[in-house]
Protein backbone atom coordinates (compact mmCIF):
# COMPACT_ATOMS: atom_id res chain seq x y z
CA UNK A 1 0.00 0.00 0.00
CA UNK A 2 1.12 3.55 -0.69
CA UNK A 3 -0.14 6.74 0.60
CA UNK A 4 -0.30 9.62 -1.67
CA UNK A 5 -0.86 13.02 0.29
CA UNK A 6 -4.10 15.29 -0.78
CA UNK A 7 -3.38 17.68 2.27
CA UNK A 8 -3.36 18.86 5.57
CA UNK A 9 -5.61 19.69 7.63
CA UNK A 10 -6.29 20.75 11.52
CA UNK A 11 -8.49 18.32 12.75
CA UNK A 12 -6.44 17.56 16.10
CA UNK A 13 -3.30 18.95 15.11
CA UNK A 14 -1.09 22.33 14.96
CA UNK A 15 1.05 21.66 12.34
CA UNK A 16 0.20 23.41 8.79
CA UNK A 17 2.46 22.77 5.96
CA UNK A 18 3.09 18.81 7.01
CA UNK A 19 2.65 16.66 4.62
CA UNK A 20 3.76 12.26 4.70
CA UNK A 21 4.26 9.46 1.99
CA UNK A 22 4.19 5.98 3.23
CA UNK A 23 4.96 2.52 1.60
CA UNK A 24 4.04 -0.12 3.63
CA UNK A 25 3.27 -4.05 3.68
CA UNK A 26 -0.47 -5.09 5.31
CA UNK A 27 -1.51 -8.23 6.62
CA UNK A 28 -4.58 -9.12 7.14
CA UNK A 29 -7.06 -12.26 8.79
CA UNK A 30 -10.23 -12.97 8.88
CA UNK A 31 -9.83 -13.70 13.09
CA UNK A 32 -13.12 -11.82 14.03
CA UNK A 33 -16.17 -13.60 12.00
CA UNK A 34 -18.65 -11.21 10.82
CA UNK A 35 -20.63 -8.20 11.94
CA UNK A 36 -22.77 -5.79 10.51
CA UNK A 37 -23.32 -8.20 7.70
CA UNK A 38 -19.43 -7.50 7.44
CA UNK A 39 -17.05 -9.38 7.67
CA UNK A 40 -14.27 -8.41 10.44
CA UNK A 41 -10.61 -8.76 9.59
CA UNK A 42 -7.55 -7.64 12.09
CA UNK A 43 -4.89 -5.68 10.06
CA UNK A 44 -1.28 -5.31 11.19
CA UNK A 45 1.28 -2.56 8.89
CA UNK A 46 4.46 -2.10 8.60
CA UNK A 47 5.94 1.11 6.60
CA UNK A 48 9.32 0.84 6.03
CA UNK A 49 9.37 4.20 4.30
CA UNK A 50 8.06 7.40 5.61
CA UNK A 51 8.48 10.38 4.08
CA UNK A 52 7.60 13.53 6.30
CA UNK A 53 7.71 17.46 4.38
CA UNK A 54 7.42 19.86 7.26
CA UNK A 55 8.42 23.38 7.64
CA UNK A 56 12.35 23.57 8.04
CA UNK A 57 11.66 25.76 11.48
CA UNK A 58 8.83 26.14 13.67
CA UNK A 59 8.02 27.41 16.67
CA UNK A 60 7.25 25.54 20.01
CA UNK A 61 3.76 24.06 18.55
CA UNK A 62 4.88 23.78 15.29
CA UNK A 63 3.73 26.38 13.67
CA UNK A 64 6.19 27.54 10.56
CA UNK A 65 9.01 30.29 11.24
CA UNK A 66 10.64 29.49 7.65
CA UNK A 67 8.84 29.75 3.78
CA UNK A 68 11.68 26.44 3.29
CA UNK A 69 10.57 22.94 3.70
CA UNK A 70 12.65 19.79 4.80
CA UNK A 71 11.81 16.27 4.92
CA UNK A 72 12.13 13.41 7.59
CA UNK A 73 12.42 9.86 7.07
CA UNK A 74 11.00 7.27 9.26
CA UNK A 75 9.32 3.48 9.77
CA UNK A 76 5.83 2.78 11.38
CA UNK A 77 4.30 -0.52 12.53
CA UNK A 78 0.78 -0.60 13.62
CA UNK A 79 -0.44 -3.80 15.35
CA UNK A 80 -3.37 -2.96 16.28
CA UNK A 81 -5.92 -2.53 13.20
CA UNK A 82 -9.75 -3.74 11.78
CA UNK A 83 -11.38 -3.93 8.36
CA UNK A 84 -15.15 -4.26 7.95
CA UNK A 85 -15.82 -6.26 4.39
CA UNK A 86 -18.77 -5.70 2.62
CA UNK A 87 -19.43 -8.24 0.12
CA UNK A 88 -16.74 -10.55 0.53
CA UNK A 89 -17.39 -13.16 -2.32
CA UNK A 90 -17.96 -10.56 -4.88
CA UNK A 91 -16.26 -8.75 -7.52
CA UNK A 92 -15.91 -5.36 -5.70
CA UNK A 93 -16.18 -5.02 -2.11
CA UNK A 94 -16.43 -1.64 -0.23
CA UNK A 95 -14.37 -1.43 3.45
CA UNK A 96 -14.26 0.33 5.91
CA UNK A 97 -10.63 0.30 8.20
CA UNK A 98 -8.89 1.58 10.88
CA UNK A 99 -5.24 1.09 12.65
CA UNK A 100 -3.03 2.21 15.50
CA UNK A 101 0.57 2.06 15.89
CA UNK A 102 4.17 3.99 16.34
CA UNK A 103 6.06 6.04 14.08
CA UNK A 104 9.53 7.23 14.52
CA UNK A 105 11.49 9.84 12.26
CA UNK A 106 15.15 10.41 12.16
CA UNK A 107 14.99 13.65 13.66
CA UNK A 108 12.16 15.18 16.19
CA UNK A 109 8.84 15.57 13.83
CA UNK A 110 7.15 19.29 13.56
CA UNK A 111 8.97 21.12 16.56
CA UNK A 112 12.43 20.87 18.43
CA UNK A 113 10.46 20.39 21.58
CA UNK A 114 8.71 17.25 19.90
CA UNK A 115 10.56 13.62 20.01
CA UNK A 116 11.38 11.68 17.67
CA UNK A 117 8.80 9.01 18.04
CA UNK A 118 4.81 9.39 17.80
CA UNK A 119 1.72 7.29 17.71
CA UNK A 120 0.04 7.07 14.32
CA UNK A 121 -3.71 6.96 13.68
CA UNK A 122 -5.29 5.83 10.38
CA UNK A 123 -8.44 5.30 8.99
CA UNK A 124 -10.38 4.89 5.54
CA UNK A 125 -12.61 3.85 3.10
CA UNK A 126 -12.02 1.71 -0.11
CA UNK A 127 -13.07 -0.70 -2.38
CA UNK A 128 -11.14 -3.77 -3.40
CA UNK A 129 -11.42 -4.96 -6.89
CA UNK A 130 -10.89 -8.53 -7.95
CA UNK A 131 -8.60 -9.09 -10.79
CA UNK A 132 -7.51 -12.45 -10.47
CA UNK A 133 -8.19 -15.81 -8.20
CA UNK A 134 -5.21 -14.49 -5.85
CA UNK A 135 -4.99 -10.73 -6.69
CA UNK A 136 -6.93 -7.83 -5.86
CA UNK A 137 -6.24 -4.26 -6.19
CA UNK A 138 -7.32 -1.65 -3.32
CA UNK A 139 -7.96 1.62 -3.82
CA UNK A 140 -9.05 4.13 -0.52
CA UNK A 141 -9.84 7.46 -1.79
CA UNK A 142 -9.95 8.91 1.57
CA UNK A 143 -7.65 7.93 4.13
CA UNK A 144 -7.22 10.12 7.48
CA UNK A 145 -3.63 10.00 8.72
CA UNK A 146 -2.87 11.14 11.89
CA UNK A 147 0.83 11.37 13.61
CA UNK A 148 1.45 13.18 17.04
CA UNK A 149 3.58 12.16 20.19
CA UNK A 150 0.84 12.05 22.48
CA UNK A 151 2.61 14.34 24.85
CA UNK A 152 5.84 12.38 25.17
CA UNK A 153 7.49 15.16 24.94
CA UNK A 154 6.97 19.17 25.94
CA UNK A 155 5.71 20.20 22.51
CA UNK A 156 2.97 18.01 21.08
CA UNK A 157 2.05 19.64 17.50
CA UNK A 158 0.50 16.50 15.61
CA UNK A 159 -0.24 16.41 11.96
CA UNK A 160 -3.57 15.89 10.42
CA UNK A 161 -3.60 14.64 6.83
CA UNK A 162 -6.01 13.03 4.26
CA UNK A 163 -4.77 11.17 1.16
CA UNK A 164 -5.39 8.66 -1.39
CA UNK A 165 -4.13 5.23 -0.54
CA UNK A 166 -3.45 2.08 -3.52
CA UNK A 167 -2.17 -0.82 -3.23
CA UNK A 168 -2.30 -4.62 -4.46
CA UNK A 169 -3.60 -7.31 -2.31
CA UNK A 170 -2.54 -11.00 -2.65
CA UNK A 171 -4.67 -13.94 -1.14
CA UNK A 172 -2.85 -16.62 0.11
CA UNK A 173 -5.21 -19.54 0.44
CA UNK A 174 -5.34 -22.08 -1.86
CA UNK A 175 -7.51 -22.44 -4.95
CA UNK A 176 -11.66 -23.15 -4.20
CA UNK A 177 -11.22 -22.19 -0.82
CA UNK A 178 -13.50 -19.16 0.47
CA UNK A 179 -12.10 -16.43 2.33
Amino acid sequence: MGLIPGGDYQFISTTTRCTAWTVGIEYDRNSWGHLLKSRVDYLVEVMPFVLLSEPAKADFWGNAKSPYQQHLYGVSVSPFGFRFLWRENARWKPYLSTKLGAIAFNKKAMSEAASYANFNIQAAFGMQFRLSDHIDLRVEPFEFFHVSNGYLAASNPGMDELGTRYGISYRLHRRGETR
